[in-house]
């Protein structure tokens, strides 16, 4: 997959599934839009993917708790290029116990999680080339949306809006060209994994029960990144409204 002269504005790409996804698409040739809260870290992960790319990318910092700063940070890229679609990529889990959770801890993880998706694909869309078959958006959810998992209401909640959502804009621009998926993956090794594991319940517990669940082993960032490819490349054109489902055997 060639992603030459394609450009993409991309959120949690400073670690994790994002990093990786973005990585990947800067070795392709795509020209990328790195949107996050933390200026020292876009700026290394800027000069790394310079080192691995044949154009230069680009960094602008968005605040989740205003949502206003997203259309800023888009505009001021689409005064050079037009994009070919978006990544949302950045998530926060926020393990706890409903009588633990804070009213400030909700309402960042729902902007996050959710809001800031609704804010970058209006904003992204506006300066859209629109040329069918080739603008793409994806959303990363998570395999909680399906479940349940005791600590994991609120994410699980915003996850399962967040496929909802991108349903429904799927539909809203399907006549426009735009095809908009998500992937939920199951649990994937990153920091926020860890996080989980280390937080909430113990390192043991959680690689005990990931046995047991997940037959194929731990996911990978570059798994999800695959997918995310495939998503973003023609080879899916026929395919929108999805929600890209990574077990490793979960479930079955």
């Amino acid at each position: 997959m060639d992603f030459s002269n394609k450009n993409y504005a991309i959120t949690g790409s400073t670690s994790g599934i994002g990093k990786s996804i973005a990585k990947t698409l800067a070795k392709k040739g795509a020209r990328l839009l790195l949107l996050g809260r933390d200026d020292d870290r876009l700026n290394k992960l800027k000069n790394e993917l310079n080192l691995i790319s044949q154009v230069s990318h680009h960094t602008a910092l968005f605040d989740s708790n205003n949502l206003n700063s997203i259309d800023i940070a888009i505009d001021q890229f689409a005064t050079k290029f037009k994009f070919n679609g978006l990544i949302h990529s950045a998530g926060v889990l926020h393990p706890s116990l409903l009588r633990d959770l804070s009213i400030d801890k909700m309402h960042e993880l729902i902007n996050i999680n959710l809001l800031s998706f609704f804010a970058l694909t209006k904003a992204v869309l506006k300066h859209g080339r629109y040329i069918k078959d080739d603008t793409s958006i994806i959303a990363i959810s998570s395999m909680a949306a399906f479940g349940a998992e005791p600590g994991l209401s609120l994410y699980g909640a915003s996850k399962a809006a967040l496929n909802s959502a991108a349903l429904s804009l799927a539909k809203e621009y399907a006549k426009k060209g735009v095809r908009i998926n998500t992937i939920a993956p199951l649990y994937v090794n990153t920091p926020m994994y860890e996080s989980f594991a280390t937080n909430f319940i113990s390192k043991e517990t959680q690689d005990s029960k990931l046995k047991e669940l997940m037959p194929f082993g731990l996911i990978e960032a570059s798994d999800v990144a695959e997918v995310a490819l495939f998503l973003l490349s023609s080879n899916s054109k026929k395919i929108t409204g999805e929600c890209i489902k990574i077990s490793s055997g979960g479930g079955l």
